[in-house]
């Protein structure tokens, strides 16, 4: 058992050594159309938004400070998305990457992906940004929107610990953390998850 998790911590050394490595100058980050692992797409008033590649694995999207959407690619008629976002970028280094998230007495898991760490939100979503380090938008059916053939999410205001506001107050930055589950296996593993900073310029 101690075996397991020795390698556990490394494995997870490493992967921070990877994600938080210093991002290459502004010039010269790689700008792309969608996020490079799940494919997400982001506008604002029918318009793409900037992307850039900042590391192997997070991704920086340029937005003003207005509403939003999420465009997320569809795999089938039952796609499951989850997204998390708070203030600060320890959600990223918080991930559960390779966590068993369906065991309900694994006290990783539970961070915020975890069995009953869903946001309670209206059946076809409230277009409120919860920000929420122990908490996700469960993002299925409806909340994905209306048309099953193009999924897309909307968000207006954000909403922390009852406190809501509109997108035009944002000022800064937000942090997400974004994961479909491809294979079924309950785990957040390569390929099936996004780290992504939303800045708001103004």
């Amino acid at each position: 058992m101690a075996g397991a998790g020795s390698r556990r911590l490394k494995a997870a050394a490493v992967f921070l050594a990877l994600v938080f490595a210093p991002s290459p100058p502004a010039a010269a980050r790689n700008e792309v159309l969608h996020t490079q692992w799940l494919g997400l797409r982001f506008e604002q008033e029918g318009q793409p938004a900037r992307l850039f590649m900042r590391s192997l694995y997070v991704t920086e999207v340029r937005l003003r400070p207005a509403p939003f959407r999420i465009l997320l690619p569809t795999h089938g008629g039952d796609d499951l998305y989850r997204l998390t976002a708070w203030t600060d970028d320890s959600i990223l280094r918080e991930a559960p990457v390779g966590v068993d998230l369906e065991d309900p007495g694994n006290d990783e898991a539970a961070v915020y992906f975890g069995r009953g760490t869903g946001i309670a939100d209206t059946e076809a979503g409230s277009g409120t940004l919860y920000l929420n380090r122990r908490g996700h938008h469960y993002l299925r059916g409806l909340r994905l929107g209306p048309d099953p053939a193009n999924h897309m999410v909307f968000y207006s205001t954000t909403w922390e610990e009852g406190d809501e506001a509109p997108m035009s107050a944002m000022n800064g930055r937000l942090y997400l953390v974004a994961f479909y589950d491809e294979d079924h296996d309950g785990r957040m593993e390569n390929g099936e998850y996004e780290f992504i900073i939303l800045d708001f310029e103004r």
